[in-house]
């Protein structure tokens, strides 16, 4: 509230600062005001009530950057053009809303995958992997953008989103998953625009899959579970002069990193990019830290004496590399993750195997260990890395490294199978004649 008031440049050089910010009149101009703060600074601002009877404050500028008769001069016009059903402080923020978000889905994909990387695009508030967010960006470049990138996002409709999808299903020849990933992908940057109060609602929900899903069922059996072990493990762990035996089939790096995510079930990404500083050899614990794990949360792999076997190779193929599996074509980083799937594909065409991933082991292990052995449904979803969905959410985060045993104990099991697997005479058809389903 106004203290007092004023009419004259020589009067606001006057004033002192307070110890609180205290506001001054200016009298024959209504709505018009000085507001004095503390650190000395004095800034005009005009007062009004909008027409939704909502009162604004609207900044004119500091003296004395501009003076009294500017001041004046321009509450007077704002005063017109709220008369006149303006709202200009409302404006103001729309304006520096729209500079921070664009108006076109290309502006606003932008503005997204900025704040995805800092985990402020909504959602559950964790920053999107650097992986992630190159995926979404190859699938944006590929396919969103030459439909919807240069549209106005505001003016996106259902009806756009519907027949976008459409043509994409019947067209692209993408397979039902990737399409909905695209659709996924375009419905979390206009969800970002609702995060933003941009739009009212999201226009993609309920369109961004328009085909069914076929599961993810691949699983190798015991026969090719061998052929997979026995071709990373024909692949030579040591470098002639002229790079690696000629007889090879895999790159060393490539060989040892498949077999030690066979021996860990654990994810491409978490193998490829393992780092020495995660390991302790002595315990045979390997600690993923949260930034690398799918779920974001530490991951602890107890290593069976296979694993440790495959981690002494490794180490005595490159001693000085921070990676455990760096890679041979660009210095200072690891093997691509995606040279993991190239090589289990490879093998896969090679010994005619029916297609399959990494990914494909992960699952296969889990129903061989739940199936065959019996291992608890519960340690082979620890094992996997999956957080457990009941229990206190405070104790899991001392809780660490519970489960340690049981998990290497499933892990010593399902080496000793691996093991056997290129030993017998004739590898069993499937894992179990009836194999309960584990998690993936």
């Amino acid at each position: 509230m106004a203290e007092t008031s004023i009419t004259t440049d020589r009067q606001i050089a006057a004033l002192k600062p307070k110890p609180r910010l205290y506001e001054i009149g200016i009298t024959g101009s209504r709505g018009l005001c000085l507001r004095v703060f503390p650190t000395g600074t004095k800034n005009f601002e005009f007062r009004y009530t909008a027409d939704n009877g909502a009162r604004r404050r609207h900044p004119l500028g500091a003296y004395p950057d501009i003076g009294l008769a500017i001041a004046r001069a321009k509450a007077a016009a704002l005063r017109v053009s709220v008369i006149e059903g303006d709202d200009p402080s409302a404006r103001r923020a729309s304006e520096r809303e729209q500079a921070r978000t664009g108006e076109t889905l290309a502006e606003l994909a932008d503005a997204y995958w900025r704040a995805a990387a800092k985990g402020l695009h909504g959602g559950r508030r964790r920053p999107k992997s650097e992986v992630t967010i190159k995926k979404e960006k190859t699938y944006w470049k590929n396919h969103i953008e030459p439909q919807l990138g240069s549209r106005r996002f505001a003016e996106i409709k259902r009806a756009d989103i519907r027949v976008f999808m459409r043509e994409l299903a019947l067209e692209s020849g993408l397979r039902p998953d990737s399409v909905a990933t695209i659709g996924s992908t375009l419905q979390s940057i206009l969800g970002f625009a609702v995060h933003e109060e941009r739009l009212e609602a999201n226009p993609a929900i309920g369109l961004a899959q328009p085909l069914a899903l076929i599961s993810r069922e691949r699983m190798f059996n015991d026969d090719a579970l061998a052929v997979l072990w026995r071709a990373t493990g024909n692949a030579t762990a040591v470098r002639g002069r002229d790079g690696p035996d000629k007889n090879a089939r895999l790159e060393p790096e490539i060989a040892l990193a498949l077999r030690l995510l066979v021996l860990t079930l654990t994810r491409r990404s978490e193998t490829a990019g393992a780092r020495w500083d995660e390991f302790d050899l002595k315990a045979g614990i390997w600690t993923i830290p949260s930034a690398r794990t799918k779920a974001r949360h530490l991951h602890v792999v107890p290593l069976s004496k296979a694993a440790l076997e495959v981690l002494n190779t490794a180490k005595a193929l490159h001693p000085k590399s921070h990676f455990v599996f760096p890679s041979t074509r660009a210095t200072g980083t690891h093997i691509d993750v995606h040279g993991l799937t190239r090589a289990v594909s490879r093998i896969c065409t090679r010994h005619k195997l029916a297609a399959g991933s990494p990914h494909d082991i992960r699952r296969s292990g889990a129903t061989t260990l739940v199936g065959r052995y019996g291992v608890s449904r519960l340690v082979v979803g620890f094992l996997l890395g999956h957080t457990a969905r009941e229990g206190a959410a405070v104790t899991s985060v001392y809780d660490r490294h519970s489960y340690i045993p049981e998990k290497l104990a499933a892990l010593e099991l399902w080496a000793k199978h691996l093991d056997e697997l290129t030993v017998a005479p004739q590898a069993v058809e499937e894992a179990s004649p009836n194999p309960q389903p584990a998690p993936a």
